[in-house]
């Protein structure tokens, strides 16, 4: 403000000489000096008033253009007020860049926490108009990411969904609203924001609530597995303590009490096994091992079976498929557990076929029978716990319903993969693949793997 205060003060001085030599010069000519010092007065004067108002007018379109988020240009007057004014406003303008990224990184944590959560999460306006939807909620609505979602109102079709939504928007909090949106359950909470609509978080608990099913089915199972051999134990018991009992019909009935004895303890070795694989506890240790070995050793246990039934075991050894990599017992008992299966169905007279060939990197092992088969429908389960194509045939024969169950656990513990074919009135095929080089075993067993 020097300037300004000197181009003022100058011409002040200018109109007071004027007027002083008007008077010394007994006032003569007076109008016309006063009419030579104005005009040079208001010329000083708007040149002082341009110095000022530049700089002004430049920096009030830089705080136009901080306010609108733009880069601004600030300017230099040489009048240190206004340089003061335009130093301050430089750093208003850094502080409020740097608390914009700031907020802008913070956003952008925030929005990557929202979209990587397996919760869906759902932020409307108060009108019901969604304005954010992260991928979670898109994937258990059925949305693809680039389709608009309709109005919150209307974005379910269940009652008690819509019925929440109104809640929340309304102002109250909803919890744990479980609903069933084309065969997913899922659990709806939501909270009201201040001023500002509401937010749902929906959780899936479809698999939940199959693994609680599978669960009640697997006590059930293993209720009814162990119910029967119990009852018949008990009952032939209770008619022992008869003294009257013949010799023979007394050996009669200790053979059932012992056959069904080892049912349950054949029951009972079989959920401890599958307990222990299920639960991570047992690793296989690998080796390289001879398949014609394996094979023998595992049949003998059957030999005295299959020769009552006159089925005989053919072998199909590949050359370049004679040995696999794997654990020997538990190869062992996965052999055991597919001859047992195909005994139990194999006709009398028939064959048994224990094959291997190179695939894929690997060696498949496949065990054949000749019997009726099976319906398609029934392949993808025939691997799960308790499942039975003929239960009534299968417990009669002494299956506990989780001899498959083990082979697929303990395959996928090596890193393989099992599977099976069969057609009705052409027998059954189950075969393993195992790799060349298994992973580590821990990696591939799961906890409760019932699908």
């Amino acid at each position: 403000m020097r300037l300004a205060s000197r181009l003022v003060l100058g011409t002040f001085s200018i109109v007071a000489v004027a007027v002083t030599v008007a008077l010394g010069g007994r006032q003569r000519g007076v109008p016309g000096l006063v009419l030579l010092a104005l005009p040079v007065a208001l010329a000083l004067a708007w040149i002082a008033g341009r110095s000022i108002a530049r700089p002004l007018v430049a920096l009030s379109d830089a705080a136009r253009d901080i306010a609108a988020g733009d880069s601004p240009r600030f300017p230099r007057s040489g009048i240190p007020e206004v340089d003061a004014l335009v130093a301050a406003l430089r750093r208003m303008h850094g502080d409020l860049a740097s608390r914009a990224l700031e907020l802008q990184q913070e956003r952008a944590g925030g929005n990557a926490i929202v979209d990587a959560m397996v919760e869906g999460v759902i932020a409307a306006d108060p009108r019901g108009r969604i304005v954010m939807a992260n991928p979670a909620a898109r994937r258990l609505l059925g949305y693809s990411p680039g389709v608009e979602l309709p109005d919150l109102r209307s974005l379910f079709r269940v009652a008690s969904a819509r019925d929440a939504v109104v809640a929340v928007l309304a102002g109250r909090e909803v919890h744990d609203c479980e609903v069933d949106l084309d065969g997913r359950v899922l659990s709806l909470n939501g909270r009201p924001l201040y001023r500002n609509g509401a937010v749902l978080v929906l959780h899936d608990l479809t698999d939940l609530r199959r693994l609680e099913a599978v669960r009640r089915d697997f006590v059930a199972n293993v209720s009814h597995e162990l119910k029967t051999p119990l009852t018949s134990i008990a009952g032939y018991a209770e008619t022992l303590m008869d003294a009257n009992i013949d010799a023979d019909t007394r050996r009669r009935f200790l053979e059932t009490v012992v056959s069904n004895t080892r049912r349950m303890q054949r029951l009972v070795d079989d959920l401890l096994d599958l307990s222990r694989i299920e639960s991570g506890h047992w690793t296989p240790r690998v080796q390289h091992t001879g398949l014609d070995a394996l094979v023998t050793e595992a049949w003998e246990v059957f030999r005295d079976r299959a020769q009552k039934r006159r089925v005989q075991l053919e072998r199909a050894i590949a050359a370049d498929a004679s040995s696999v990599d794997v654990d020997a017992d538990a190869f062992r008992q996965v052999l055991s557990n597919l001859f047992d299966n195909a005994l139990r169905y194999a006709p009398a007279g028939g064959r048994i076929v224990c094959r291997s060939e190179r695939v894929a990197g690997g060696v498949a092992v496949s065990v054949q029978d000749d019997g009726g088969g099976i319906a398609s429908e029934h392949l993808p389960r025939i691997f799960e716990r308790f499942y039975r194509v003929d239960p009534a045939r299968s417990r009669d024969e002494g299956g506990t319903g989780l001899g498959l169950a083990i082979v697929r656990h303990m395959i996928e513990a090596h890193g393989g993969r099992v599977d099976a074919e069969s057609e009705l009135q052409r027998g059954m095929t189950v075969r393993c693949w195992f790799p060349d080089q298994p992973i580590d075993a821990r990696l591939n067993v799961t906890l409760v793997d019932l699908a």
